[in-house]
């Protein structure tokens, strides 16, 4: 329940924001493409697990959080129709645990695109250490059914060598099955 209320306040804040923000409608720059998406989350009891830490699944729900809002910010600035997004595939790589009460930020940021997915890098901070580093490869979807990353003016492939690796392994992983 916790996530979807912090859901609710993001996207209040976002239209609150984007409101004083003019639509531009026009294409989207790299930079702001690039951009990373950024919010602060206080770990409340209703977060932690049995263990007495955050659990795998908080830091996939502050991931969905910080992609709709990155994606939410994108089709605004584009004056696009809000778009969905479907995970393809994610991946957390965990470095120490969060505790109860830290205050974790998340930083959301563009990692390239292929003709098909888009892909992001995420960082998990508590006072400047490094807690955790995600990825995650999604899709975009709206009521047309799937978009490819064109949509957003993501132009050619912009592959980096951590999608390289990452989308190697995934398919050394999808071989064995």
């Amino acid at each position: 329940m916790n996530m979807l209320v912090r859901f609710f306040i993001l996207m209040m804040l976002l239209k609150h924001d984007l409101k004083r923000a003019p639509k531009q409608g026009s294409e989207l720059t790299l930079k702001q493409l690039f951009t990373p998406f950024v919010r602060s989350y206080r770990i409340l009891p209703h977060d932690m697990g049995f263990r007495n830490h955050l659990p795998n699944y908080r830091y996939l729900s502050f991931i969905e959080l910080n992609i709709t809002g990155w994606l939410t910010t994108c089709c605004q600035k584009k004056g696009h129709k809000p778009m969905f997004w479907i995970i393809s595939m994610q991946e957390v790589v965990y470095l120490k645990e969060v505790k109860l009460f830290d205050k974790i930020t998340v930083s959301s940021q563009l990692e390239g695109w292929d003709e098909k997915y888009i892909y992001f890098q995420h960082h998990f901070m508590v006072k400047n250490t490094i807690m955790a580093v995600g990825m995650t490869k999604f899709l975009l979807v709206d009521k047309k059914g799937k978009r490819p990353p064109q949509t957003l003016d993501m132009m050619d492939a912009h592959i980096t060598p951590v999608i390289d690796s990452w989308n190697t392994h995934q398919q050394e992983v999808k071989s064995q099955g």
